[in-house]
């Protein structure tokens, strides 16, 4: 697929995003569960990037899976094409598809660190009101991907990375 058509593809997914929402603020208990499922999911991106052949399927998944559950714990319903455009502004299909090549050991920490980064952005995003503008959530992506660095011990081992979350 050729740049410009991604390009298109990205702003068609990104045109089903509602923009202007109301911003929702003072949510401490909501925040403290999305965090729970930012954490969820780079834990299962660990454990899911190692297997050959499903890894890319699954990883996609379990990152679309995690920002929809994101925006159901803050009463936020996302089509599938604005989580797909959402995940396209942040980090490209490119990059998932690299995450499942087989570099052992170092797609294992880039993994969990870009899924609770995407994770992350998503809360922030879903809180602002869904707005059209990606630059702050690029931002917010990038902040929290080097914070999963700094964690990924408790990614990896963390015993929620075989479990679905419901």
């Amino acid at each position: 697929m050729t740049t410009e058509k991604r390009l298109a593809k990205v702003e068609r997914e990104l045109a089903e995003v509602r923009d202007g929402e109301e911003p929702i603020s003072n949510t401490p208990e909501l925040d403290e569960e999305a965090e729970s499922v930012c954490r969820w999911g780079a834990a299962r991106a660990a454990a899911i990037v190692v297997l050959p052949g499903v890894g890319l399927l699954w990883l996609t998944g379990n990152i679309g899976y995690m920002v929809a559950r994101i925006g159901k714990i803050y009463g936020a319903e996302l089509s599938k094409a604005s989580i797909k455009g959402f995940i396209s502004a942040m980090i490209g299909w490119g990059v998932l598809m690299f995450l499942c090549s087989p570099i052992p050991g170092l797609n294992i920490a880039i993994a969990a660190a870009v899924t609770y980064g995407i994770g992350k952005a998503a809360q922030a995003w879903i809180k602002d009101g869904m707005p059209a503008d990606m630059l702050r959530y690029k931002e917010e992506f990038k902040r929290a991907k080097k914070k999963a660095k700094q964690h990924m011990d408790e990614f990896k081992s963390d015993p929620r990375r075989k479990q679905s979350l419901k």
